[in-house]
């Protein structure tokens, strides 16, 4: 019998808070030793990875060694704290003696080790994090990160500050979260460059875990190799349900570098939606008759921003990109009054674009965008970001889904607009346009005609002169 094997020498690691040693297994050390090194490592891990358990051993350790010490492990919904922790608990301490035990205090949700230490359980999502405040804290633990609203308050506001007497440890760990959007996503590429970032797909846990049918049944049982769910749960990749997205079509064929040519003759087009709360977008572009396709050229998105100052902005773009051509048409999103202080005083034309049957007018676009005849000039982060990652608010599809980063989705309300004031019937092409008239009998009055041209041309109109 070997050390690690004989419940004597478990015992004692347990009497020395040593735990993830002879409980991990080899795939879940690397987290282990990542949770050792860094104060805020950043962990995204498979589902049924093991994530949860290797870092409450890495927690249980601290606390096992640190008399006294506070720790806090917050999760999105209070109820998930002890469906989560208690029953990795009770397997954990199943050879852990009595006297090392962490006990559980339902009142309070906390465990508490004999030597005082405690660990307080927490839904942060209930109350936007207000129940795991406290006056310090020597580490916390921000599990399913992913599923967390307004993360970044939560983090910034309420848990980090626990840490500043302490210099506490952040463990920040998740499966990436359906919202591309999600704060998760920025956190996830700094930990990356500042090599605190640890990733773990279920195959890593192949032949430690699972065996190579069990991984292969998980899979089939997600709804095979292409579903979303299976790549984004269990293969950490960062994709979207595609019944969330709005414009689900949207792809890298859409987006065209900023020296995507205007035609020569074409008709402009601008289109806004107006944001009181919400951001202001106004999009800048072009019809193209003889392609059939949209190109948005410029955006311009704003917040806070007074209606003088965003039309003064917009005409500034419009002399810009267009050298004082006037665009064929404007419109805007905005209450009547606010449009007729704009064309009074302001002296920017504008008119209400079409707002019937707003879920065809979405759908107008999507079947443009997957046509490839809606395109966007690369400079226009803002309308791809959105168009790439926008959500719905709820699977009714009524209403888009505000974020922090997105806004309410202005610039593709924006782009409908824009889309649905198009006049694809018009030909913006002059009359006669593309015929070489160095070879056509066109008079040229005023100039010297050779003979040859007099008589050819009376040759055509014999009844009138060309001199």
């Amino acid at each position: 019998m070997t050390l690690l094997n004989s419940l004597e020498a478990r015992h004692e690691c347990w009497r020395q808070g040593i735990v993830g040693a002879w409980y991990l297994k080899e795939p879940q050390l690397d987290i282990y030793f990542l949770l050792h090194k860094e104060r805020f490592p950043f962990v995204e891990c498979a589902r049924r990875g093991g994530k949860t358990t290797t870092t409450l051993v890495h927690v249980l350790e601290v606390l096992r060694k640190n008399p006294g010490w506070i720790w806090r492990w917050c999760v999105p919904w209070k109820y998930q704290a002890r469906e989560i922790i208690m029953p990795e608990m009770a397997i954990l301490q199943r050879e852990c003696p009595d006297n090392f035990k962490f006990k559980f205090y339902h009142t309070d949700s906390f465990y508490e080790a004999p030597n005082g230490s405690r660990l307080y359980l927490r839904g942060v999502n209930d109350d936007k994090g207000e129940s795991a405040r406290g006056a310090f804290a020597h580490g916390i633990t921000a599990d399913e990160y992913g599923s967390w609203r307004d993360p970044e308050y939560i983090v910034n506001e309420v848990l980090l500050p626990q840490t500043l007497s302490t210099n506490g440890q952040i463990i920040k760990t998740s499966t990436p979260p359906r919202d591309l959007d999600h704060k998760y996503y920025d956190e996830r590429e700094r930990a990356s460059r500042e090599n605190r970032f640890i990733q773990k797909t279920i195959w890593d846990f192949e032949g430690h875990l699972y065996t190579r049918q069990q991984i292969t049944d998980i899979c089939e049982a997600q709804g095979g190799p292409e579903c979303t769910a299976w790549k984004r749960e269990f293969l950490c990749q960062p994709v979207a349900d595609p019944e969330t997205l709005v414009m689900p079509e949207f792809s890298d064929e859409n987006i065209v570098d900023d020296t995507y040519p205007q035609p020569s003759h074409c008709d402009l087009y601008v289109a806004g939606d107006s944001g009181a709360d919400d951001n202001t977008a106004i999009l800048f572009g072009w019809y193209d008759f003889a392609k059939n396709e949209v190109v948005i050229d410029t955006e311009y998105v704003t917040r806070g921003t007074t209606t003088a100052n965003i039309v003064r902005d917009a005409k500034v773009i419009e002399k810009r990109i267009w050298e004082g051509l006037k665009p064929h048409k404007r419109v805007y999103d905005a209450d009547k009054q606010l449009l007729y202080d704009i064309i009074g005083d302001h002296e920017w034309s504008v008119m209400p674009p079409r707002k019937e049957d707003r879920i065809a007018a979405i759908h107008e676009l999507r079947v443009e965008v997957q046509a490839n005849k809606f395109k966007v000039k690369r400079r226009c982060a803002n309308l791809i970001r959105q168009m790439q990652v926008g959500m719905w608010k709820d699977d009714r599809h009524l209403d888009f889904q505000r974020s922090d980063g997105l806004g309410h989705l202005d610039a593709i309300a924006a782009a409908i607009y824009f889309n649905r004031a198009v006049d694809r019937t018009r030909n913006p092409f002059p009359k006669g346009y593309g015929h070489d008239q160095s070879t056509s009998f066109m008079p040229r009055y005023g100039q010297n005609l050779s003979e040859n041209e007099v008589n050819l041309r009376n040759l055509l109109r014999p009844k009138r002169g060309f001199r």
